[in-house]
């Protein structure tokens, strides 16, 4: 059954691209919701491309399996200076970084006992266009357009490294295309911000484009509730891509996050589209009672 959709396509698949990542309703509530998608929906993606490949006369000769994953899959540092680098053993905090987890872990499996030329890679949080509004970026930008709180968790202390999507995008190519088979990688931003410091940014670049004052919008900070199983900081060590295949971000943060909002607010269309019917029922669930 979990192979049917594939069979018509087949004669195409010489490589696999794979993320999956279910929208994060119920963060806690619902770990089923996370295990279906991103543990069942890899295995059978992983079985589809091994039975297909393996009926080829070539096999898995020009093939590659490439798994996007999360730095979520780590756990969480100190403010000490670490990173977390490619030997960083796994230790996830929340049903989501766990079911991240296993799926690498079927991955690399796939490689070490059918020979599937597969290869993993761990990356930050990713920010700019046709990001969905449940992100912290595109949700802030919609919410400063139309006066509506920013809801903060805890005191905004949680640190993440922010990486351009366009870069994530070149890093992917990059190494499937010249990335050691079998191999994992690290792809964030060199780019750490504490949420509230972030915010800041953001409302200081929308306030500025809407032409507000600036400090317009500072007021909508809302502190929330923090979620459970929320990490307080992550940070990615890149220096291996960067070293073995000569990658590094193109742009700094504040250029980055300069085209996003232009973007943001030049598609308040696409936006609003977004952001209707089930979005509203999904932002009142999550934000409401907290």
């Amino acid at each position: 059954m979990i192979l049917e959709p594939f069979r018509n396509y087949w004669c195409d698949i010489k490589w696999m691209v794979l993320s999956i990542l279910p929208p994060r309703v119920m963060w806690t509530e619902d770990p089923f919701t996370f295990a279906q998608t991103n543990v069942m929906g890899t295995l059978a993606l992983l079985q589809a491309a091994k039975l297909y490949w393996e009926s080829l006369p070539e096999k898995y000769e020009g093939k590659r399996f490439y798994h996007i994953s999360t730095d979520e899959v780590y756990g969480a540092l100190e403010f000490d200076g670490t990173f977390f680098t490619e030997e960083t053993k796994y230790q996830p905090h929340s049903p989501y970084s766990a079911s991240k987890a296993s799926s690498d872990h079927f991955v690399r499996a796939f490689h070490d006992t059918y020979g599937m030329p597969t290869v993993v890679t761990n990356c930050s949080n990713n920010y700019g266009p046709y990001q969905f509004p449940e992100k912290l970026i595109p949700l802030f930008i919609n919410n400063i357009r139309h006066g509506k709180p920013l809801p903060v968790y805890g005191r905004g202390e949680n640190v993440r490294d922010w990486l351009y999507v366009v870069d994530h995008a070149r890093a992917i190519d990059l190494i499937f295309h010249q990335g050691r088979t079998a191999d994992t990688y690290n792809i964030g931003g060199f780019n750490e911000w504490k949420n509230i410091d972030l915010i800041k940014v953001i409302i200081k670049t929308v306030d500025r484009l809407l032409g507000n004052p600036e400090g317009t919008s500072e007021c909508l900070i809302t502190y929330v509730t923090d979620r459970k199983g929320h990490d307080l900081r992550y940070a990615i060590d890149s220096n291996k891509l960067k070293h073995e295949l000569g990658w590094e971000p193109s742009l700094q943060f504040e250029e980055g996050i300069e085209r996003t909002v232009r973007w943001y607010l030049d598609n308040q269309e696409w936006m609003d589209h977004i952001t209707s019917g089930e979005y509203e029922k999904y932002y009142e669930s999550m934000y409401k009672n907290r």
